[in-house]
């Protein structure tokens, strides 16, 4: 992507064309948006959930409550944001090549897939989460984050097989 981008001007500033310039910035915040939040998300499946398992009740209840309330808030926005900026690469005035277009809308339909498979899955037993302390506990709790945590991971891959197609969109020929 580096040499793609040197290659073009756009960091030397010597771009022939003042649309392959938006074209590639817009390209590169798609991609960063996107490849942050999967960062983001294989943290909270690959290590801090594990983490959390593995402390006293009280704490483990706390903390993942704590944790789904600040995801809860940010994770909407920026799961559409990242979509948004993906759709925007789709539009004429980008001029994206037919392979670069091709790739860059299934990586799309890959994010739009995971939002509605968010409100349906994961969402609904987040909120639970969040209201949760260690006195009030439901029955089912660690069937509950189970099934979370399941569906995080299923999320998870989803969203990191776009970013790969959506930074091959970016050499595509």
């Amino acid at each position: 992507m580096g040499a793609t981008i040197w290659r073009s001007g756009w960091l030397r500033g010597k771009t022939t064309n003042p649309l392959e310039s938006v074209s590639m910035t817009l390209h590169l915040l798609a991609v960063l948006a996107l490849g942050l939040m999967c960062g983001s998300e294989l943290n909270v499946a690959a290590f801090a959930h594990p983490m959390l398992n593995r402390q006293p009740l009280e704490v483990h209840v706390r903390m993942r409550a704590s944790l789904a309330a600040l995801f809860g808030r940010v994770m909407p926005f920026w799961m559409a944001g990242s979509a948004l900026l993906n759709l925007l690469l789709l539009l004429p005035f980008e001029h994206l090549n037919d392979s670069a277009w091709r790739l860059a809308a299934v990586a799309f339909a890959i994010q739009a897939l995971a939002v509605v498979f968010s409100l349906v899955g994961p969402v609904p037993i987040n909120n639970r989460i969040i209201k949760w302390t260690p006195e009030s506990l439901p029955e089912d709790w660690q069937k509950q984050e189970d099934r979370w945590d399941q569906y995080h991971w299923w999320r998870t891959c989803g969203l990191i097989a776009a970013f790969a197609i959506l930074v091959l969109s970016v050499r595509a020929p």
